[in-house]
This record gives C-alpha cells, structure tokens and sequence, in this order.
C-alpha cells in the first residue's frame, strides 16, 4: 500500500485510489485488485463503455452463473464475470459517463427549405 494513497472515489464494493509516488491507480472492487498507470486506466475505462451488455446477457442467458458479463482483463486464460449492477458501480466508481444526446446543430440539417 502506497503511504500517499489518495482515494478518488468510493462505492458500496469498491474503492479507487491514486498513489502520488508510483503513479498508480488502484481500484479495489470486492475481492479483486486492479492497478493501473493513466494511460491502462483510460483503456480500460474505453474497454467498459464499449461492453455490450443486452449481447452477453443474451448469449448467456441459459449459464448456470448469475454473472453473465465478462470482462476480459488481457490473459486469454482468465476472465471477470460480473453482473449489470457490478458494471454500473464500477463505471461510478471509474465516473464513466453515458455518452451525452449530440443535437444537430443549424448547419448540420441539409435539407432545402420550401415555402408556400
């Protein structure tokens, strides 16, 4: 443990934290460790808005698990499955926004006004 850990965010499972002397980020959700340089955590943050959850739900809808959401953590041989309440608190945790409604702007709508 980094002596000067800051913690940046925390949940009901998990926790975030900042180490000023190594760097790294480190995100503790139940009883798995992930630490992570800037750059790994902005992939990794990337990696979780792309995850299709209604997909691997559907793909796995008949598992035994109750845990149908894998994520893949870089080893072929190992994966995380979670449920779609874990992947909602660790993107608070991670505070990964929902990609905001773009409106159209004026100049955006090609379209040829006709008046009568």
């Amino acid at each position: 443990m980094c002596p000067s850990s800051k913690i940046l965010n925390q949940s009901k499972n998990g926790i975030l934290t900042f180490c000023n002397e190594s760097k790294l980020f480190q995100m503790v959700f139940n009883n798995l460790c992930f630490e992570y340089y800037e750059w790994e955590l902005e992939s990794f943050k990337s990696h979780l808005s792309e995850l299709d959850l209604e997909y691997w739900e559907k793909t796995f809808k008949k598992s035994l698990h109750q845990r149908k959401i894998p994520i893949s953590v870089g080893n072929k041989c190992f994966i995380i499955l979670v449920n779609r309440q874990e992947i909602s608190e660790i993107k608070s945790l991670l505070n990964i926004q929902k990609n905001p409604i773009k409106f159209l702007k004026l100049k955006d709508i090609d379209y040829t006004l006709l008046e009568n």
